[in-house]
């Protein structure tokens, strides 16, 4: 007879990246619950993610961190295709009287390892540093959190590692 394999599981918190003021939104999966759509708004910067998440019971619901400007670009994953990070800049945006703020974004999933985009052209930034999340194979990205108002100011990634016990 078969054993299950007992895992533990941690969740590990990278970022986040961009605004250093204390966040204001977390997100994470449920158990059993998976992303199937990343969805980013964007235009000189980057106004916002979102996330459309599948249940087990099939249902699907949406979140999003930002604002409603610039231009809106879909991913639909594919069966099987997860998110391992992101990357990109952030920097102080000249129309925002220097806030830090996302410049530029890209998602990378355990298909697309070298990342969908950039998203986001990082126009009039100033002071210009890049991101990168690390990018593990070994676990899937659960949840984001960081601050958000009318822009993305912070992104911060939560992954799962599975370890055996």
């Amino acid at each position: 007879m078969a054993q299950a394999v007992v895992k533990k599981q941690v969740i590990e918190q990278y970022g986040p990246y961009g605004s250093q003021l204390p966040e204001n939104y977390r997100f994470q999966l449920a158990e059993g619950e998976k992303f199937c759509q990343v969805t980013v708004r964007h235009g000189y910067i980057v106004d916002a993610i979102g996330f459309k998440v599948a249940k087990p019971d099939g249902s699907t619901y949406s979140v999003s961190f930002g604002g409603n400007g610039g231009q809106e670009s879909k991913i639909d994953f594919v069966d099987g295709e997860y998110l391992i990070g992101v990357s990109g800049t952030y920097g102080n945006y000249q129309d925002q009287k220097d806030q830090c703020l996302i410049a530029t974004l890209k998602i990378h999933t355990n298909l697309n390892p070298n990342g969908y985009g950039p998203y986001g052209q990082g126009k009039d930034v100033t002071n210009v540093q890049k991101f990168n999340s690390p990018m593990l194979i070994d676990g899937p990205m659960v949840g984001v959190f960081g601050r958000h108002n009318n822009y993305l100011e912070s992104l911060g990634v939560l992954i799962r590692k599975e370890f055996p016990n």
